[in-house]
């Protein structure tokens, strides 16, 4: 799997709309994605995901 981590939007919808909304997070458990907590808006997401980059070095 490529894409250990991902978000989506707690309410439904595209995850680019309604920024100020929550995000349920998500991560690969080598079966299946599994919710791992919430985001308050897609700003905090997006450094939750960004962490994972930063602790494994640059992405290929």
């Amino acid at each position: 799997m490529d894409i250990p981590r991902r978000h989506r939007p707690a309410h439904g919808g595209a995850s680019h709309l309604r920024p100020d909304e929550a995000r349920v997070l998500e991560e690969w458990n080598g079966f299946a994605y599994e919710p791992v907590g919430t985001a308050p808006n897609l700003a905090a997401t997006q450094a939750w995901m960004n962490q994972l980059q930063t602790d494994n070095g640059p992405a290929a």
